[in-house]
C-alpha cells in the first residue's frame, strides 16, 4: 500500500510539473511575411498566455483570471492591418506595467520580468533603425517593420551577437537578454509598438506609440501580405 501511494504521488507531481509547462503557439507563416526584408526566421514560439506578476503592484493591470493570466490575450496580433508580430517577444515572463498613465505620464508600452532574465526575440522580421545606449532606454533596440510599423526593446543586459544598426532581422531572432540598463529599477524588458514616419528629427521618438496588447488577432488575412 505505501509502495502504491508513493507512485501515485509521483505521478501526480509529474502531472502538476507537465500542467506548469507554458504553453506556446507557431507563429503563421504570415509574421515572415509581412515584411518585405528577406531574413531567416528564428526558433522562437511565443507563450499561448501572458501573466500579471505575482505579488507585485502593477500599475494599468489587465482584468485576469484566479491564475493572474490576462483574459483576451493574443499571442500574435494584427498592427493597423498590415504587419503580423507578437506583443510579448520573451517567453516565461509576466507583466509588471501595462501601458498608460503612470507618475503623471504615459508609459507608452509594457513592463515584462522574467526571473531569471530571459532572451528578447524580434516580435516580426525588419531592419535594426537604432542600436544604441541612453540614460533612459539603457541598451535599447528600434526595429522597423516596414509599412510605418515599429518596434522599441529597452533596457537591454547587452544585445546579441550580429545586432547593429542596419541589420536585417528574421522573426524571433534572438537580440539580448533583458537586464537593467538606463532608468530602470528592476530587471525587465521595456516593449513598445510604433506607427509613423521615422523620418523626421526626432527618429523613433516621434512616432507614435500604441498599447500593443489593444491590437486584434491575427486570424489569416493581412493588407500587408
Amino acid at each position: 500500500m505505501k509502495h502504491a501511494a508513493l507512485v501515485c504521488t509521483l505521478i501526480m507531481l509529474w502531472l502538476s510539473g507537465c500542467a506548469s509547462q507554458p504553453r506556446r503557439v507557431s507563429p503563421p507563416p504570415a509574421i515572415t511575411t509581412t515584411s518585405s526584408v528577406p531574413a531567416e526566421q528564428g526558433s522562437f514560439r511565443p507563450d499561448a498566455n501572458l501573466y500579471l506578476c505575482p505579488n507585485a503592484t502593477i500599475t494599468n493591470a489587465l482584468e485576469s483570471d484566479g491564475r493572474n493570466r490576462v483574459l483576451n490575450f493574443n499571442p500574435v496580433v494584427l498592427v493597423e492591418g498590415k504587419v503580423v508580430l507578437t506583443p510579448v517577444p520573451v517567453n516565461n515572463a509576466c507583466l509588471t506595467s501595462g501601458f498608460g498613465r503612470r507618475f503623471g505620464r504615459t508609459h507608452e508600452g509594457l513592463d515584462l520580468q522574467s526571473k531569471p532574465p530571459e532572451t528578447v526575440y524580434a516580435a516580426a522580421p525588419g531592419i535594426i533603425r537604432e542600436a544604441s545606449t541612453s540614460s533612459g532606454f539603457g541598451n535599447h533596440l528600434v526595429i522597423d517593420h516596414g509599412q510605418g510599423i515599429y518596434t522599441r526593446y529597452g533596457h537591454l543586459d547587452h544585445f546579441a551577437s550580429g545586432v547593429y544598426e542596419g541589420a536585417r532581422i528574421g522573426f524571433g531572432q534572438p537580440l539580448g537578454v533583458m537586464g537593467q540598463t538606463g532608468n530602470a529599477t528592476g530587471i525587465h524588458l521595456h516593449f513598445e509598438v510604433l506607427t509613423g514616419n521615422y523620418n523626421n528629427p526626432r527618429r523613433s521618438f516621434g512616432l507614435t506609440a500604441h498599447n500593443p496588447l489593444s491590437f486584434p488577432a491575427y486570424t489569416g488575412q493581412s493588407s500587408g501580405s
